[in-house]
């Protein structure tokens, strides 16, 4: 069990409290937080986090790439698989990266 996370705060239920989430809810965060957080960054875990915000758009393939850094990023949660990474040249560049975990995939936006 976690707690649940939303806009980098503790979510809060109808009465005020934050709330403990489980299952795969509780993976999908794990797995987001792995992916935004710059590798090293974490001073309690240094080997939490992602290397996507080293992506610049001009790799070869930037997708491949992309896809890559994600799976490395993850390696520690073998119940997710990372379907597909697509690196986008948006203002500020973004990574949006779907997960499938079990029968329930979802889709993040990591912006750089």
């Amino acid at each position: 069990m976690d707690t649940a996370l939303e806009n980098g705060d503790f979510a809060r239920a109808a009465n005020g409290r934050p709330y403990r989430i489980g299952g795969t809810d509780e993976i999908f965060q794990r797995a987001y937080i792995r992916l935004t957080v710059p590798a090293g960054a974490f001073c309690y875990d240094a080997a939490l986090g992602s290397r996507l915000n080293t992506l610049t758009g001009d790799e070869p393939d930037p997708d491949a790439q992309a896809l890559s850094l994600a799976q490395e990023a993850l390696r520690t949660l073998p119940e997710l698989s990372v379907q597909s990474a697509q690196y986008e040249k948006t203002t500020p560049p973004a990574v949006r990266v779907s997960l499938r975990c079990g029968g329930e995939q979802k889709e993040f936006e990591v912006k750089l």
